[in-house]
């Protein structure tokens, strides 16, 4: 990783976003919001995992498997945790007829399902009509709410992106670029891989805004889409956010989750003295952590590009380096706490080497990916009660990570968590 090696951090080699955000330089890595969107490098990809109602990760799909209608998978998209402790996710798949070229769709799996039906096509055909056609070209990145409403961004064919939204059989275009924002402000980009789902229709993501034809001239902003009314913008690039704080490129990968005052949305974003992290809830935005505050490891020099751990309480978790030090925070009503850093020993006895970025479940429990000093990437979870441990059931973690026979491959940077603790993470076979 280009500069890397100035802060002694490995980074994971699928970390979907350890964009370190200092006052001198922004270090790209595996997944980049850009004009594109997002772009995942992990050639040796293979399938897809995911709990089962006991903690157990179970395979639910994997390249050269059998899809709905008789297809066979290609390839396999980075998958989100359904609040109902399914998984959705996307998958290219090819037709059984050769003639027919690869095409991606949407699917949902679920762990405790027979193998012959663990996944289900989550898009209704007959529901893909009229002006609004995705045309999926690669990794669609859906979400999904407790409605099983479905969010995802793709583009339509005349080339355009858009935000598209499926609910009870129902297909709709929330935005598309060339819409204007309700402040005004044309949406040149929509960041794909960005979108994270609240509730009652709400979608939040991360675009471009400006002339499509001046690309030199876009702002990267937050923007909030919902249903039946035009987009707002949460942060833009450019303008002034709390205690005057202006926004600077990259912004980091929004964590939002619904609560009874509407959606809360966590994200880090570069300043002129360095990086915060923010929060918005109750309609307003707070800048909760800047680069330099201090902590029992030194001042804060960086924050992860990654999306933040979030609580429906606003206790947010992020991954942040302090004196050369990787460490996850917690911050919890103005009190920072550090939870884990590099060099703290496994339940096996090794060192952490390489931090993922955390998530927080509603019981406070949280996970996180990480690589050891054996090289090999885990997932631990940090209990409520500071109990440190791998996730599921550890002898069968242990044996599926290094067993001759049942051996895979963990991609800790695709982790996705919900509220009651359900995982799903990419692999290798």
């Amino acid at each position: 990783m280009a500069g890397g090696n100035m802060f002694n951090f490995r980074a994971l080699p699928t970390a979907l976003a350890i964009l370190l955000l200092t006052p001198l330089t922004a270090y790209a890595v595996s997944l980049t919001l850009n004009g594109s969107g997002a772009d995942l490098q992990m050639d040796n990809t293979q399938a897809v995992y995911a709990s089962d109602s006991n903690g157990v990760p179970v395979l639910i799909t994997e390249v050269g498997m059998r899809a709905p209608g008789g297809g066979i998978v290609t390839e396999v998209g980075v998958p989100s945790m359904m609040p109902d402790g399914r998984v959705i996710f996307g998958a290219e798949t090819q037709p059984k007829d050769l003639n027919l070229k690869a095409r991606w769709n949407i699917f949902i799996g679920n762990a405790d399902a027979v193998p012959s039906h663990r996944i289900i096509t989550a898009l209704n055909p007959k529901a893909i009509t009229g002006d609004c056609v995705p045309a999926f070209k690669g990794d669609p990145y859906p979400v999904a709410d407790m409605d099983e409403n479905i969010a995802f961004i793709s583009t339509v064919p005349h080339g355009r992106d858009a935000l598209f939204f499926y609910s009870h059989g129902t297909l709709a275009c929330m935005t598309k670029a060339g819409d204007k924002t309700i402040e005004g402000h044309e949406i040149a980009v929509l960041s794909f891989g960005s979108a994270q789902i609240g509730e009652g229709g709400q979608v939040v993501f991360t675009g471009f805004l400006g002339d499509s034809a001046k690309p030199a001239q876009h702002h990267q902003a937050l923007l909030l889409a919902s249903i039946g009314a035009p987009v707002s913008e949460l942060a833009v690039e450019g303008e002034y956010g709390p205690n005057h704080t202006l926004y600077q490129r990259p912004f980091g990968l929004p964590a939002a989750l619904p609560t009874a005052r509407g959606i809360m949305v966590a994200f880090t974003a570069k300043t002129p003295s360095g990086a915060a992290l923010f929060l918005y809830s109750d309609g307003s935005m707070a800048r909760i952590l800047p680069t330099g505050t201090l902590t029992s490891l030194g001042p804060v020099t960086f924050l992860s590009a990654g999306r933040p751990g979030l609580m429906a309480d606003g206790t947010t978790a992020v991954l942040a380096g302090c004196a050369r030090i990787p460490a996850i925070f917690r911050l919890t009503r103005q009190r920072l706490d550090l939870r884990i850093e590099r060099g703290q020993l496994t339940p096996f006895g090794t060192e952490l080497e390489s931090l993922g970025d955390p998530v927080l479940t509603a019981s406070g429990a949280m996970f996180v990916g990480a690589t050891d000093t054996d090289d090999r990437e885990k997932l631990y979870v940090l209990s409520p009660d500071d109990a440190f441990f791998e996730v599921g059931e550890s002898e069968l973690i242990y044996r599926i990570a290094m067993g001759a026979q049942k051996h895979h491959s963990i991609f800790t940077g695709t982790l996705s968590v919900n509220q009651h603790g359900d995982f799903a993470y990419l692999g290798g076979r």
